[in-house]
């Protein structure tokens, strides 16, 4: 049977009794106003994907740890913890196909745009801003040996980025007088657009006398976000379980710059039983308004690089000073001045100090006299790039 091309029937015209394509009588006058009434309507556009909110995570989050996580299981657990197994849970299911291993480290180096030329989409991004982590105990008291992990994963590679990390045979000693981790990162900037929200990943365990009575201190996963906001500030926050709170202090760094510090003695050396004390100071534009966030400047905080406490300061054969972590975000409305304090056992406290302003590439020396030696600061400058990089992207 030959079907009848649409163009053999006039428009308007309906006689006849013959089917046309779409099997129905021509003068059928409700169904052809049924079928012309559908192009009336614009086409419905699917719904666009979007990043989670922090708190459309957390309340995600909370409705599928019995999913996660056995019902047994989840009398022995925080919340905290249950979260967090929630966390690696889901990661492994949205994230595991694009961006690889849950446990696998971010691949972005620092200093990625320092020496060759950044693409168009290079900027001044917010960052976030590590200031510190303190623990204190909430049972059984200090000091105590800590190991394990702090990591924070942002948008760019959804990996750990990581700023604390011990073995067990390698644990840091947490006192009433010194109950602060010795951070050693980040390894690169970290992002902070919100939202989607920056992820803070804590592992920390208390070191018993045997593996047996080694004890969980700490263990979540926490969404960090930050309102949009015109000027670089800095807040806490705070996490309890049951053995101990961590508390971070974060900055918000706005219209940021990655800088990657390097210190090394060029003339003298650094003698025996003087400590020390390297940090990096930033500073931005305050805003003078109502808003008490912006009361907490970024302007006078320390981001220490280096604290030898009483241990020797760590210096290699070609002079180089072994800074314990070297990248910092920069505010471009302001400066970063980089501070060197050493002290012997008289507790006399000599210093100096460079400040630098803040570049889109390329490098920033300067030399510092500190008495007994002097030695050469070099910045590394580099922009920011808000692209995706994926578990097979080449760098």
């Amino acid at each position: 049977m030959k079907t009848p091309c649409p163009e053999s029937r006039q428009p308007g015209i309906r006689g006849g009794v013959t089917l046309d394509i779409f099997g129905t009588k021509d003068d059928d006058e409700d169904w052809w106003a049924k079928w012309e009434a559908n192009f009336d309507e614009p086409p419905t556009k699917p719904e666009a994907k979007r990043e989670e909110s922090a708190e459309e995570w957390e309340a995600r989050m909370e409705a599928q740890l019995s999913a996660y996580v056995d019902p047994d299981e989840n009398l022995s657990l925080s919340q905290e913890a249950r979260r967090a197994i929630s966390f690696r849970s889901d990661w492994e299911s949205f994230w595991s196909p694009e961006y690889g291993a849950f446990e696998d480290t971010t691949r972005i180096p620092p200093m990625r745009f320092t020496f060759k030329k950044a693409p168009w989409d290079a900027m001044h991004e917010n960052a976030l801003q590590i200031f510190s982590a303190k623990v204190t105990a909430t049972r059984g008291g200090l000091p105590f040996d800590v190991f394990g992990m702090v990591a924070v994963r942002d948008t760019i590679d959804h990996n750990r980025n990581i700023v604390f990390c011990r073995t067990r045979d390698n644990c840091q000693t947490l006192t009433e007088e010194h109950p602060y981790l010795v951070l050693t990162g980040p390894t690169r900037v970290v992002l902070l657009e919100s939202p989607p929200p920056v992820f803070i990943e804590v592992d920390l365990t208390v070191k018993g006398t045997t593996d047996f009575e080694d004890e969980k201190l700490s263990s979540l996963v926490v969404p960090i976000s930050s309102s949009s906001t015109m000027y670089s500030h800095m807040w806490k926050c705070a996490y309890t379980s049951k053995l101990s709170t961590i508390e971070f202090t974060l900055g918000h760094i706005v219209s940021a710059v990655e800088a990657t510090i390097s210190v090394r003695v060029t003339h003298g050396s650094w003698p025996d039983g003087f400590r020390s004390q390297f940090s990096a100071v930033t500073s931005g534009v305050h805003g003078r308004t109502s808003n008490p966030v912006y009361h907490t400047s970024v302007n006078d905080e320390e981001f220490i690089l280096l604290n030898s406490g009483g241990e020797k300061v760590p210096v290699t054969g070609d002079g180089d000073i072994k800074l314990s972590r070297c990248v910092v975000s920069v505010d471009t409305t302001g400066l970063l001045k980089v501070h060197i304090k050493a002290w012997g056992g008289d507790n006399n406290v000599m210093e100096t100090w460079k400040v630098f302003k803040p570049l889109d590439a390329g490098i920033s020396n300067s030399m510092l006299d500190i008495g007994f030696c002097k030695m050469d600061v070099t910045v590394a400058w580099s922009l920011i790039l808000y692209k995706q990089v994926y578990a097979n992207t080449r760098l």
